[in-house]
């Protein structure tokens, strides 16, 4: 047992070690791996509304050069085909300076009047872009979403003016909240993520939570990685959230794109950090148990490799022994198990045969034979 444990102890070391490497590098990269999918969601955010504002700006261009709004059709039309080509725009719509909508997408809110929306206000003085809102006049008409969350949307207005400065009124647009949601899920889906203990959340510029798990909407997060993702710092963490659990949290401000300044949204991304433990845990038990494997494979091929060695040695010490014991009948076993082994073989034969001459006579000596006395002479 002391040699086994002698055996063992180094190659459990080096498991130990081994496996608290890598549990470190399995968190460092659980943690950039969180950060790297903050990072591309907001960018596809930032990416996504820098389309939508080259949209509206277009579209805006066209009517400032037209000079008038009184074609009603025709800017229906422009509206009805941005809205088929690109399904996130919930409502397009033009108004006068007054606040009256004269032309929109499905006719939605023609004649009403919008002069008292942020939207409206915002962009009879410049390019704007509004934060997330719930719908309150496109609400009524507009049908509700498929999983009972109310409506909710995000604005982007132009300033409408002729040639010669005089304003025309404003160009509107709400986009639905839902492409932020279709965004996060194709890149956790991409990045393998998607797992129940995996959640993306998009939160405004004060930390309030825009989009994540429905318990938390409307909740202003009181965090370490939020107050550096809302001070523009990507950052990524391990802390206790408001659930008591702790997770792996990662998060990246949106930056805006090209005239696109940015909402300053917050994208966030948590991993439950048992589950991130319990993978870690289990790679560290299996590196274990390969260390361990593998010390035992060795100890039993040397064990193994021991036995072929000793065996020859052990019957040729015995043959030693019995020589020195005057046996020189004793035979000397021969052994080609390795070279030194043969020598000792061949030497021991050498010497049984020395012995056995030094004990044998050299030659062999006749006992001499007395001469035979005559008788006398009579």
């Amino acid at each position: 047992m002391g040699l086994l444990g002698l055996c063992l102890a180094p190659s459990t070391l080096v498991g130990l070690y081994a496996s608290g490497h890598v549990g470190e590098r399995v968190r460092s990269e659980a943690t950039e791996h969180l950060l790297d999918v903050s990072a591309q969601i907001a960018g596809m955010l930032d990416v996504g509304m820098h389309e939508r504002w080259r949209d509206m700006t277009l579209v805006a261009s066209m009517i400032n050069a037209q000079g008038s709004l009184d074609r009603a059709d025709d800017l229906r039309d422009q509206f009805e085909t941005l809205k088929r080509n690109v399904p996130i725009y919930a409502w397009i719509g033009a108004a006068e300076t007054d606040g009256r909508v004269v032309a929109s997408s499905q006719r939605l809110l023609e004649g009403a009047d919008v002069s008292a929306r942020p939207w409206f206000r915002a962009g009879t003085q410049a390019p704007f872009a509004g934060d997330l809102h719930e719908a309150l006049l496109l609400a009524r008409t507009l049908p509700p979403n498929p999983n009972g969350e109310p409506l909710r949307f995000v604005d982007i207005a132009m300033p409408l003016v002729r040639k010669d400065g005089v304003p025309l009124g404003v160009l509107g647009a709400h986009l639905s909240w839902s492409w932020a949601n279709e965004v996060a899920g194709s890149v956790l889906g991409r990045s393998g993520g998607g797992k129940p203990d995996m959640d993306a959340f998009v939160l405004s510029r004060e930390g309030v939570v825009l989009m994540g798990p429905q318990d938390l909407q409307g909740r202003k997060l009181e965090l370490a990685s939020v107050r550096a993702g809302v001070q523009g710092v990507a950052k990524s963490v391990q802390e206790v959230w408001p659930d008591g659990r702790t997770y792996f949290t990662a998060v990246s401000p949106t930056r805006g794109e090209g005239d696109y300044r940015g909402l300053g949204w917050v994208v966030l991304v948590r991993r439950d950090a048992d589950a991130t433990l319990a993978d870690v845990s289990a790679l560290q038990h299996r590196i274990l148990f390969a260390s361990l494997a593998a010390a035992l494979a060795a100890l039993m091929a040397g064990w193994v490799w021991a036995g072929r060695l000793s065996r020859p040695m052990q019957a040729l010490a015995g043959a030693a022994r019995r020589l020195s014991q005057g046996d020189l009948a004793t035979p000397v076993p021969p052994t080609r198990a390795f070279a030194e082994a043969t020598s000792l073989s061949a030497s021991l034969v050498r010497l049984s045969m020395t012995l056995d001459a030094q004990r044998t006579p050299a030659a062999t000596v006749e006992k001499p034979v007395s001469a035979s006395r005559e008788p006398a002479a009579p």
